[in-house]
């Protein structure tokens, strides 16, 4: 069994993939029969291990490891060491706005007084207690409304990718969300960590209001709050690129490029600002800023950026595809496709929508896919392969018309995807292309079509296809 347990660490130290198979064919009939007992084992030592690194950081650990001293003490009576145990918890607790921990460890105050102090004391302490209980959960609550609206604005976004309504009922759906009195109030923020909900969540309405002036003040809130809290571990890593990443889209849009440039080098430096920083934590850091990057090098910001970045996102392919999520997935591939197809790559930009196509789950992020489809069309058109361009024509046809709803842009394209079935000679491809420009350009400034525009812009393409012939 120790050799067994020898080779399943040598094993994984090697791989970044496991696959147990193949593990498996290197070692004797004998050797396998003790194999899930042994994996286990090592699963468990691997996690032990990881949670005693992360002790000394981690504040939560911290004021756990207290509260089992003090479950310790207290069961052999110590009542003083009790006492000056959960001072130092309370005060971890506090100082780091951890409710939960905090409503606890009142309630072990409470029974410990009981002990402890005489009646008029003990009186004196439970109405305390009770004061601060109330308040403790007013702040839970609050915490949790604020969570609950940041987890209904993200189901939009997942939605609709540029943040634009396209239909009255999202139009309903949204109001109800702007309307929301937290959202408009920020002296109801009751800790710190609401008060940085209450900035980033604005920063989202007010792009979506398209007032970007607004967005990027609650994007600098943001990012200042969580610069602030960072380093004493009350805000998270995680947080710290977020609020990067909302002054580099919300800077974008209001064209400060000073204040753009200054987030993109601290989230390219994340590494080395945080050394401790996980693998994912820098995953993330990448996939952010390239989400950014390759946005604005698609508009000719930098382009040397996005080239770079394409790059990167070549050799690290395999690690996103295993740790992303899978709507940052479908993200991740169109947004690297868009930028692809926008400097004529269109080979990179198909090889990059097809990885987008083969993602399972379809219900998630249509509005991604439809585009990814769309344009994986035109780049079947661009390789001149008949062949190539009837299946893409197929499978669009196919996508589009199970879609739940068709909107005028997806309309416009499907329409025209059946006509391009009977389409014989270039003399009717070209008037096909005219046609097309002139009905999408006619609802070009429809509010509720800006997102399909915004998203992918076919427009430019079909001018060049035009004034070419």
């Amino acid at each position: 069994m120790i050799k067994l347990f020898e080779k399943l660490v040598e094993y994984s130290a090697e791989r970044d993939i496991y696959d147990e198979e193949e593990l498996k064919n290197g070692l004797d009939a004998k050797t396998t029969k003790h194999f899930p007992v042994v994996k286990n084992n090592l699963y468990r030592l691997l996690l032990k291990s990881m949670n005693v690194c992360r002790e000394d950081n981690s504040n939560i650990e911290k004021v756990k490891n207290l509260l089992e001293q003090y479950d310790i003490l207290f069961s052999k009576s110590l009542l003083k060491q009790c006492e000056n145990v959960l001072k130092k918890a309370r005060n971890i607790s506090e100082d780091n706005e951890m409710f939960l921990y905090l409503h606890d460890i009142m309630n072990k105050q409470r029974v410990l007084a009981r002990y402890m102090l005489n009646a008029v004391s003990y009186e004196n302490v439970i109405e305390k207690v009770y004061s601060e209980q109330l308040y403790n959960l007013e702040k839970i609550r609050n915490l949790t409304d604020m969570n609950d609206l940041g987890n209904r604005i993200t189901l939009l976004l997942q939605k609709y990718p540029s943040a634009k309504s396209r239909d009255e009922a999202d139009m309903k759906e949204r109001s109800e969300i702007f309307n929301n009195p937290l959202l408009r109030d920020e002296s109801r923020m009751l800790s710190s960590i609401t008060l940085k909900r209450f900035y980033n969540l604005n920063v989202v309405l007010n792009e979506w209001l398209l007032d970007y002036e607004a967005s990027f003040m609650f994007a600098k809130k943001y990012a200042n709050e969580v610069e602030k809290d960072v380093d004493k571990n009350k805000s998270s890593i995680h947080d710290y690129i977020i609020s990067q990443y909302s002054v580099m889209t919300s800077s974008t849009r209001t064209e400060d490029l000073v204040e753009y440039e200054k987030a993109h080098l601290k989230l390219s430096n994340i590494k080395s600002r945080f050394p401790a920083a996980s693998e994912r934590d820098k995953l993330e850091a990448f996939y952010y800023l390239g989400l950014d990057v390759l946005s604005s090098s698609a508009s000719n910001y930098h382009p040397e950026r996005g080239l770079k970045m394409l790059e990167e996102a070549e050799l690290n392919h395999g690690q996103m595809d295993r740790m992303l999520s899978l709507q940052q997935k479908i993200i991740w591939c169109f947004v690297i496709a868009r930028f692809c197809f926008s400097k004529g790559s269109f080979t990179d930009a198909g090889r990059w929508l097809n990885r987008l196509i083969q993602i399972p789950n379809i219900d998630v992020s249509q509005d991604y896919q439809c585009y990814a489809r769309i344009m994986n069309l035109v780049v079947a058109y661009e390789s001149g392969n008949p062949d190539r361009i009837e299946h893409e024509l197929r499978r669009a046809y196919y996508f589009l018309t199970k879609r739940n709803k068709i909107y005028k842009y997806e309309k416009i394209i499907l329409d025209y995807i059946r006509q391009a079935f009977r389409v014989r000679s270039v003399r009717e491809i070209n008037e096909m292309l005219e046609f097309m420009h002139r009905d999408l350009s006619a609802i070009k400034n429809d509010p509720f079509e800006e997102n399909a525009f915004d998203a992918f812009d076919l427009l430019p393409w079909l001018e060049r296809k035009i004034t070419q012939k």
